[in-house]
This record gives structure tokens, C-alpha cells and sequence, in this order.
């Protein structure tokens, strides 16, 4: 589903306009990136819980010659669906 598909779909299902529908998305985008840099979990009710996680850095090994290479630490987001939403797709 595209980012239009989706707005289409949320203005159908709300009744609200297409750019009501967009500025929403786009609030949920910077909230959701605002809480994740503060270090904080959030959950979209009904879709899932995302948050930051730190991830050590490590040595891994290219495949294709074999060499080590070194992965740096980064911080990754982590998303963990909903039992409701789980279901509803098994």
C-alpha cells in the first residue's frame, strides 16, 4: 500500500478529507521519531509498540571474499505487532 493508498483509504473510513487525513500522518511521523530519539517506547493502538534499541558493534564476515569487517554500534527501531492485529492476519 502506497502512502496516497493509505490516505485514501483512513479519508474513506473517517470521513475526513485527504489533507486532514495527510497532516495526521505526518504528526504520527514526527511524534513517533520525537519519542524514539527521547528514548521512549510508543504504541499505535491496535498496530503495534516501536522502539530504540541499541545495538553493539560486532565483527561480521563478507561473503562473497571472506574478509572481516567491522559493524559499528547504531541504534535500530524494533516493532512488536499487536496479539489483535497478529491474529487477524494468521
Amino acid at each position: 500500500m502506497t502512502k496516497a493508498e493509505l490516505i485514501q483509504a483512513i479519508a474513506d473510513d473517517s470521513g475526513k478529507s485527504k489533507n486532514d487525513v495527510a497532516t495526521v500522518l505526518a504528526s504520527l511521523g514526527r511524534a513517533v521519531t520525537g519519542s524514539l530519539k527521547g528514548g521512549a517506547d510508543i504504541t499505535v493502538p491496535g498496530v503495534g509498540k516501536l522502539s530504540a534499541k541499541r545495538r553493539e558493534a560486532r565483527m561480521a564476515r563478507n561473503p562473497s571474499t571472506g574478509a572481516t569487517i567491522d559493524v559499528p554500534a547504531k541504534t535500530v527501531v524494533k516493532f512488536k505487532v499487536t496479539k489483535d492485529l497478529a491474529g487477524a492476519i494468521a
